[in-house]
């Protein structure tokens, strides 16, 4: 018995001992097959990367809010010169501004210079100065055009021109520096007038023109210059005459050989510009237009300088009177105001216009012969 015993224990333990062997050659075999597995072996066989070096570390971008692409446009306009269209206003009222700069220096100047003697502001007792324009008449447009434009003279004598009509009567003419302004007839006497723009004859308002000046010199000026606007034209008669004389003024032309005009006419329209300032008489001149120009209907219409709104401005016209009339045959400081009052006419109008500008001394005048009484009883 025990020797049985001790065989099944013998027994007992190799199947144990077996058993323990097999279930360790197991683990063996997983972890040989593990080790040397197709996975295992490609990874072995592949080249391994090199271990990345601390220096060489990617740097962490700093985060920025994505902004959003402007849209692609045409390039802009080039910004236009705002004084490119102004070039010519800026330089005329540069050149205005000179000359009202040297006008107010001139009269500045003027004023603080007190004359020896006191000039009389009547004309009786001014001295006659008009064989002045004899002298100066080739140069006298070139020294009075600028000065004209920019006082606006220039303007005014175009309005007044531009009022013509009818026979046409102008005194004291000059070197004829109204002569581009009036609207002229073509089929007026001999065809006095000019062309428009296309050639054509267009009907003026001036059918008649008679031109009168004391200063032969003068009126050859103003025939030259009508010559060369107009060549060839007839019916424009060129008077040599001193105006405030009575009768020395012929009357319209009935045709244009007729020289001596009819003496029974009378004008519609009498313009004279600067003119009473530079007779001897003026009160008679004005006088004499008036029995020249039709009663009531007709108009004389008159652009003068004299005195002006100021007493200190008419002290300076007063105390530089005698020199400029020595030098240009006019005196500026005529009361014009008194001698049209003394004429006996009746003022239409009469008003000092762009005072602003030169101290009221410019006049525009419009007079009319008023019907006498036995044209009134006639009517």
């Amino acid at each position: 018995m025990d020797m049985i015993c001790r065989r099944m224990m013998l027994l007992h333990a190799r199947s144990r001992a077996q058993e323990a062997a097999i279930q360790w050659r197991g683990v063996e075999g997983k972890r040989h097959l593990r080790r040397f597995g197709t996975t295992s072996f490609l990874r072995a066989a592949k080249p391994s990367k090199p271990p990345i070096k601390s220096s060489q570390k990617k740097k962490t971008l700093d985060y920025r809010t994505p902004t959003r692409r402007p849209q692609t446009s045409s390039p802009p306009k080039p910004k236009s010169n705002p004084l490119r269209h102004r070039t010519i206003p800026i330089i005329f009222g540069g050149a205005a501004l000179f000359a009202f700069s040297a006008g107010i220096a001139y009269l500045v100047t003027a004023a603080t210079r007190l004359a020896d003697n006191p000039v009389p502001t009547s004309a009786s007792a001014q001295e006659d100065v008009s064989s002045r324009y004899d002298k100066i008449a080739s140069s006298f447009d070139d020294s009075v055009d600028l000065t004209e434009r920019l006082m606006g003279i220039t303007s005014l004598r175009k309005k007044l021109a531009s009022l013509a009509h009818g026979d046409v009567l102008e005194v004291s003419i000059g070197t004829g520096r109204n002569l581009s302004y009036y609207d002229w007839n073509f089929k007026g006497h001999g065809g006095v007038g000019k062309p428009d723009s296309r050639g054509n004859i267009k009907k003026g308002k001036v059918r008649g023109f008679t031109a009168v000046d004391k200063s032969p010199e003068m009126l050859e000026v103003a025939h030259e210059k009508f010559s060369k606007m107009f060549p060839g034209i007839l019916g424009v008669r060129w008077v040599i005459a001193d105006a405030a004389e009575k009768g020395a003024i012929p009357g319209p032309p009935r045709n244009a050989n007729e020289r001596g005009g009819n003496l029974e006419g009378k004008y519609d329209t009498v313009i004279q510009t600067m003119g009473l300032c530079s007779v001897g008489d003026p009160v008679a001149l004005l006088k004499n237009l008036g029995e020249c120009v039709k009663e009531e209907e007709g108009r004389i219409l008159l652009l003068e300088h004299g005195r002006g709104r100021w007493e200190w401005l008419n002290k300076v016209l007063d105390n530089s009177a005698e020199g400029h009339a020595k030098e240009f045959g006019c005196w500026w400081n005529r009361d014009l105001g008194s001698i049209v009052e003394e004429s006996g006419l009746e003022v239409v109008k009469i008003e000092q216009p762009k005072w602003w500008r030169h101290g009221g001394t410019t006049w525009w005048i419009e007079l009319k012969k008023p019907k006498t009484e036995a044209a009134k009883a006639q009517k």
